[in-house]
């Protein structure tokens, strides 16, 4: 999709909102976002008045403690919903946007949604838009929609049960450990797969031990965020590397100092080629690894060094649970380590470990008391 000139109104004619042009509803829908500087020009100002920061005289906008983070994404997903409005030719200048969020729209957007997108994805489409609305549109009561989020949240929530894929996460860390070692002890019989199966395994580990986002994680910086102390290196992140705010340091754990100066040291440089960027993690191309990149990582070497698929999400949660597991009062901890903005995703957390160990713990004394049972129908002593 090509940026739209928004200085051409004879392109949108007026379009009724009803019945007729619900029909002419496409069965397939384009995901791209149009970029901010192609919205609409009253959409662009009022997204750019609840950016601002305001002043002695004048309120800060909505969206100004937002983290930088939090911003692109909203916008990103609010670029997505003019996409779809201009694929159903629905999206004209003159409109505002709160006249466009109505009820049937969303109902449309939805179902158009539906069949390509995970129920968890589908629910976070909507509850950014829920988000950013009263931002662009404050006047309007958008409460039907945060509600409409709610319930695509709860149907989400029953289809995939996450507490059967929590693994504990020091398990998860020895194994990331050993593969590590693993290729160091192997004859370098090809360079190329010798230093990307390192900085896979070099990258699933640092998710473990400090289980940063996915975004975060990408955009790891040698110089910026990465630094060498004089016993190891730091992990400096600051606001806008952060979802919830910042900034955040903390040390590489002493397992994997020796890795990573081994990977800075020898792996890395020879991914680059020749390129010059400070990336951390390179692609086989010289390249910075994407955000995307990074999914694909997880997807296709975790199996092999982790022994299941686990994508970067699900690592936080096995961190978090874990945690929550070995300290019972370290919610505080959970939340700072992971960058929780309150304590309410830690302390769920905590309940699901706890869930997690009374089901274990039944398990075993359900396992001993049958073996007491077929014990005693053998004639033996329990």
């Amino acid at each position: 999709m090509t940026p739209t000139s928004w200085n051409a109104p004879a392109r949108f004619a007026a379009t009724s909102w009803g019945a007729e042009a619900m029909s002419k509803t496409s069965v397939t829908i384009n995901r791209r976002s149009l970029p901010v500087s192609a919205w609409p020009e009253q959409d662009r100002s009022l997204w750019q008045a609840a950016c601002e920061a305001g002043g002695p005289l004048d309120d800060a906008g909505a969206a100004t403690d937002w983290a930088p983070a939090t911003r692109r994404s909203r916008a990103a997903n609010y670029g997505r919903w003019l996409t779809f409005l201009d694929q159903q030719g629905l999206l004209t200048p003159g409109a505002a946007p709160g006249d466009r969020v109505t009820p049937d729209m969303v109902r449309s957007y939805i179902d158009l949604l539906r069949p390509i997108l995970a129920p968890l994805s589908l629910w976070t489409t909507i509850d950014q838009l829920a988000a950013i609305m009263p931002a662009v549109a404050p006047d309007a009561d958008w409460g039907w929609l945060r509600r409409t989020a709610g319930r695509l949240k709860r149907g989400a929530a029953n289809r995939r049960p996450i507490a059967p894929r929590i693994r504990n996460a020091a398990d998860l860390y020895q194994r990331a450990l050993a593969a590590l070692a693993g290729i160091d002890g192997k004859p370098e019989t090809r360079p190329f797969a010798h230093a990307t199966g390192f900085r896979d395994a070099l990258m699933f580990a640092l998710t473990i031990s400090r289980p940063i986002r996915r975004r975060t994680l990408a955009g790891l910086r040698v110089g910026q965020h990465l630094r060498p102390t004089s016993d190891g290196f730091l992990i400096q992140l600051e606001r806008e590397d952060l979802k919830c705010g910042g900034p955040m340091s903390f040390p590489l754990p002493a397992s994997l100092v020796p890795h990573m100066a081994r990977y800075l040291d020898l792996h890395r440089p020879r991914l680059l080629q020749g390129h010059a960027h400070d990336a951390l993690w390179i692609t086989r191309k010289g390249l910075p690894m994407t955000l995307n990149g990074v999914s694909s990582c997880f997807e296709r070497a975790t199996p092999a060094v982790l022994g299941e698929r686990i994508n970067p999400h699900l690592l936080r949660h096995c961190a978090a649970t874990s945690i929550a597991l070995d300290d019972p009062q370290g919610a505080r901890l959970t939340a700072a380590l992971l960058g929780h903005s309150t304590l309410r995703t830690s302390e769920r957390h905590y309940t699901m470990a706890k869930g997690l160990e009374a089901s274990r713990r039944y398990q075993a004394t359900l396992t001993d008391h049958i073996t007491r049972l077929r014990r005693v129908v053998r004639g033996e002593r329990p």
